[in-house]
């Protein structure tokens, strides 16, 4: 039940701006041009199904797709705004003691309606009703005096709901049924407005045709010039916003709520709830001298706007409205407004099913508010034609009649087995799942993913390689192996078929090539300016293509470059590499060592002057004591061109015996020598210091202030005692 405070309304229902059972169900209905001119004078017959009629403002109005599971299926729908569409208005309105000033202004207001609703659309109808309460305490006074007259000033009884004018084009009968209607009187809010709302929804000679539904017209149905009251007020509660708003969408009616400004918020809230049916709510003024204004604005809101009221039965997971050519796209994505009277705007379908839980056809009914229904018949495809179609016994196709074909299947018969039956299962066990070899998963073939057991060998499986967008095979007895684990080098699995093979550990590399996607070689350390093909000219180590830890002093890509500090270092590194070349010059070696030399030359001295290039001289003494000088010539990479070997060696002659004690003694007499010189040297050397140390010392004596012969310091060794009584030699005494 809804309770309200003090409440001062007109409701306005503005119905059937599609009028769908007296206008298209009739006109729809019709399968010949003849029965539809026959039909109504509202009908139209259009021969291409492509193009919108004058008066339909939907299409298609059916819609027979066929739809997958988990695919989605697209139409087009075309939506025009007809002009001179056919409208209902029904004008349901509080007669309460409360709106005795708005009354006075309605009946002023009769014959300016009709002209408002001619400048919308010639094709119009117009119906009347009024709405007190129930009549039963608390809502009515029931005092039998009150209940006669509530007001005390001759108003009319109390009701819960009349209905005075049923939809007519007839203005002057409006008008006068308008002029009858008497202000009657109720005790609290006159809340039996939503018991009228849904009996001008139901009773179809009030509210137009309608479809049927759960709920009930319970109004007398004798109607005529008379007003016709509710009298099922007492029985039934109030319908609920839930209620109204389902009747509003099954009956394709759209309310237009015109209120007092003290109860505008309220009523913004009651056409929140019924939005999905393209409610409206507009300001009345105290005396409703605007209803007029109210009426042609809620007309022109709907007309131009789009909105989709689809209802979705089980089995359909999505229905998407994408517009196409929308004037004005609002913020929910799928509202289209800024529709203009004519304008064609359409809108793309998507349709997704769910499952094949349902075989059946299903019907999806969907509202455009304002402008009528279409339907969407959805057919799943849940089956195959070919398996209602029969089956081939003993097929030739199943390899020789080995098996019965459906739809392009072989189901094989006893003993036979594989896709086309071509296995038979004697020799291999019973069929195909115990003949063929497992992964290291120890599943057949490592799993249907990979591959199928086909007559007792493993049939492996293509995938989509995601690294090069190809298609590449599983491959090994148990299709356990793939390219997955092989690594790839300038966008080629183990470096193209040149430099290496995918095995099922990795990459196997051909010939000189190394590395996990055999993007190695030493063949990419040689320099090409070297003769003999020596990877980093024989002076450094080749790490993936790059030459590294050239020895030094050579430097560069190839350790080409000699880039030595100290004057003839570098001769030092192109000496002794090239020994055994001109040991081959000379047939000092075995031949097999002298493959890899350049050109070789025997000269005299005299010769050396014409060698061209950069000479690098070198020494090498034989067994024999012998020396010999060879040149080597290099390039400007230092690479040796050629090797030149002088002839004619230095070799020691034979010795006498007096010329070997000579070559002997000489030696150690010049020794001898050297070292007596050293040693006179160091004694001379010792008295010069010596006698220089005397002098220094002589110079500092003679410097002394004191005599030679006295020392101040000095103290005699021994004392002079003097005998007072000696006299020089007498003694003095007396006798004893």
């Amino acid at each position: 039940m809804i309770t309200r405070d003090q409440l001062q309304w007109v409701l306005l229902v503005l119905a059937c701006l599609c009028d769908l059972d007296s206008a298209q169900q009739l006109c729809s209905s019709q399968t010949t041009c003849s029965s539809c001119i026959e039909a109504s004078p509202f009908c139209q017959w259009c021969y291409d199904p492509d193009v919108l009629g004058s008066t339909v403002q939907i299409s298609p109005g059916v819609v027979n797709i066929t739809v997958r599971p988990g695919s989605i299926t697209n139409f087009t729908l075309s939506i025009r705004p007809a002009r001179n569409y056919p409208l209902d208005l029904y004008i349901l309105t509080d007669l309460s003691y409360s709106f005795n000033n708005d009354l006075s202004t309605l009946k002023t207001l009769g014959t300016n309606i009709a002209n408002t609703l001619y400048n919308i659309t010639t094709d119009y109808r117009i119906g009347f009703g009024s709405f007190v309460d129930k009549k039963v305490s608390p809502y009515v006074d029931v005092t039998p005096s009150r209940l006669l007259d509530p007001c005390g000033i001759g108003c009319n009884a109390p009701y819960s709901f009349r209905h005075s004018v049923s939809l007519t084009s007839n203005i002057t009968l409006f008008n006068s049924r308008l002029q009858a209607q008497v202000i009657s009187g109720n005790q609290d809010a006159p809340e039996g407005g939503f018991d009228g709302f849904m009996q001008v929804l139901l009773c179809k000679k009030l509210g137009g045709v309608v479809k049927p539904n759960p709920h009930t017209c319970l109004m007398n149905d004798t109607y005529g010039l008379q007003d016709v009251d509710y009298q099922a007020y007492g029985l039934y509660d109030y319908p609920s916003l839930g209620d109204i708003r389902e009747q509003l969408r099954i009956n394709n009616v759209i309310p237009i709520l015109a209120v007092t400004s003290d109860e505008l918020a309220r009523y913004t809230a009651y056409t929140t709830e019924l939005q999905s049916v393209g409610a409206t709510v507009g300001t009345l003024a105290a005396d409703s001298s605007n209803i007029l204004n109210l009426i042609s604005s809620a007309y022109k809101s709907v007309t131009q706007k789009i909105v989709f009221d689809p209802v979705l039965p089980a089995g359909i997971s999505s229905l998407k409205f994408i517009p196409i050519n929308c004037p004005q796209l609002e913020s929910d994505g799928i509202t289209c407004s800024g529709v203009q009277i004519e304008q064609t705007v359409n809108f793309t379908v998507q349709v997704q099913l769910a499952s094949c839980a349902n075989n059946q056809t299903m019907q999806i009914p969907v509202r455009v508010v304002g402008f009528g229904t279409f339907t969407i018949n959805v057919q799943p495809i849940c089956s195959c034609g070919c398996e209602s179609s029969g089956t081939a016994p003993n097929s030739i196709s199943c390899t020789n009649g080995n098996g019965t074909l459906s739809c392009g299947v072989c189901t094989c018969n006893p003993g036979r087995f594989g896709t086309l039956c071509q296995c038979n299962s004697q020799g291999v066990g019973q069929g195909s799942s115990t003949s063929c070899p497992t992964g290291p998963n120890q599943i057949q073939c490592s799993g249907q993913s990979r591959g199928t057991c086909v007559c007792g060998k493993c049939e492996c499986a293509t995938f989509q390689d995601s690294r090069f967008g190809t298609t590449s095979s599983y491959f090994g007895s148990a299709c356990e192996c793939d390219n997955s684990r092989c690594d790839t080098t300038n966008g080629q699995l183990c470096g193209g078929t040149n430099q290496g093979v995918c095995q099922c550990g990795g990459c196997q590399c051909l010939g000189s090539y190394y590395g996990s996607a055999c993007q190695c070689s030493n063949s990419l350390c040689v320099d090409p300016n070297d003769s003999q093909g020596r990877v980093c000219n024989g002076r450094g180590t080749c790490s993936c293509n790059q030459c590294s830890g050239c020895q030094a002093p050579f430097t560069g890509v190839y350790c080409q470059s000699c880039q030595a500090s100290t004057p003839g270092a570098c001769a030092s590194f192109l000496c002794q590499p090239n020994l055994v070349c001109a040991q081959c010059a000379l047939g000092q070696v075995n031949n097999t060592l002298c493959s890899s030399c350049p050109s070789l030359f025997l000269l005299n001295t005299t010769d050396i002057s014409s060698i061209q290039g950069s000479i690098t001289q070198c020494q090498f003494t034989d067994s024999k004591g012998c020396t010999y000088t060879y040149y080597t010539v290099e390039d400007a990479n230092v690479v040796l061109q050629s090797v030149y070997v002088d002839s004619t060696p230095v070799c020691p002659t034979d010795l006498s015996l007096a010329s070997i004690a000579a070559i002997v003694i000489t030696p150690l007499v010049v020794i001898a020598i050297i070292g007596v010189a050293i040693l006179l040297t160091v004694i001379l050397i010792f008295y010069l210091l010596n006698r220089a140390e005397l002098r220094r010392f002589e110079r500092e004596v003679a410097k002394a202030s004191f005599a030679k012969t006295l020392n101040p310091l000095f103290i005699a060794a021994s004392s002079d005692t003097r005998n007072p009584i000696f006299d020089g030699g007498e003694v003095k005494g007396t006798a004893m």
